[in-house]
């Protein structure tokens, strides 16, 4: 093994143990072995940054930007409630929607996103209609994973693969929809095991007790307007720290005629900001 063989391993174990320990974001880490690969000079200048002038690329980052708008707008937030709200208490009928409509809805946007979208709807769902929520979550995330596969944009691997293809001469890259007809029959596969077998394989969590319950359920929504001499003006919503010090959960901000949003890590609260609070009712009087 030679030199340069033993300094890309190095370099790819460090990277691993830094993805596995946390301890940097995962945008990070993959930047720092970009750097570590060019300054050893195993890879030129030119090689470390041709990735970046690959189409894929954009159109990943592209696919995120489109995640956070239908995020943030709410509009698919609004479509999982309404789909959720047709299947009534029924877990068959739940199962079938939860995945057809996270399956969809993977197919145009991060998997992640998708699944986030939906999480609060369906654990509210299934409180609501007295079901286990693992009966409904893991088919949730499976079918993320399944509905994924439809489309060019629905998951990483097929933007990349299309762009290999079309870096071939002769060769024409994926059409957005040529995953489709494969796609639909594996999210069909899957919800129909899920429907036939699977939803009676799934665990059923024992529910807490009483105390567990109400010490952790938050029925209570508010609106809470920062004003002209709060003192969490300038602070971004960690630096408030209203989670730890008072258990309050921020759903969202809304800032003017904006749409609501949830900020960034490192955006700072202004004067005037409406945000949405879920917490009981003890720790809102104690927090004011």
């Amino acid at each position: 093994m030679t030199s340069e063989n033993i300094l890309v391993l190095a370099i790819l174990g460090g990277a691993l143990i830094l993805f596995v320990s946390e301890k940097l974001r995962p945008d990070v880490v993959a930047l720092i072995v970009l750097v570590a690969l060019a300054i050893t000079g195993i890879l030129t200048v030119d090689e470390a940054l041709s990735g970046f002038a690959s189409p894929a690329v954009v159109t990943v980052w592209s696919v995120f930007i489109i995640s956070g708008a239908l995020y943030r707008t709410g509009i698919a937030d609004v479509m999982a409630r309404a789909v959720l709200a047709m299947a009534g208490r029924d877990l068959l009928r739940l199962t079938i929607l939860v995945m057809a409509t996270v399956g969809v809805l993977s197919a145009f946007m991060n998997n992640i996103g998708a699944v986030a979208i939906m999480l609060p709807a369906v654990i509210t769902v299934a409180r609501r209609a007295e079901i286990a929520p693992s009966k409904l979550l893991i088919p949730l995330a499976f079918a993320s994973l399944l509905g994924g596969n439809m489309t060019l944009v629905g998951t990483p691997p097929n933007i990349l693969a299309s762009g290999i293809l079309g870096s071939f001469p002769g060769l024409e890259p994926f059409d957005f929809f040529d995953f489709l007809p494969t796609g639909i029959i594996v999210l069909g596969v899957g919800i129909a095991y899920m429907a036939i077998v699977g939803r009676h394989l799934l665990p059923t969590r024992k529910p807490a007790s009483a105390a567990d319950q109400t010490r952790r359920l938050r029925p209570y929504l508010s609106e809470v307007l920062v004003s002209g001499n709060s003192s969490l003006i300038g602070k971004s919503l960690p630096e408030t720290d209203l989670g730890n010090r008072y258990r309050l959960n921020v759903i969202h901000i809304r800032r003017g005629d904006q749409a609501p949003f949830f900020p960034a890590v490192d955006q700072p609260l202004q004067s005037g900001d409406v945000l949405l609070i879920e917490a009981q009712r003890d720790d809102l009087i104690n927090a004011g």
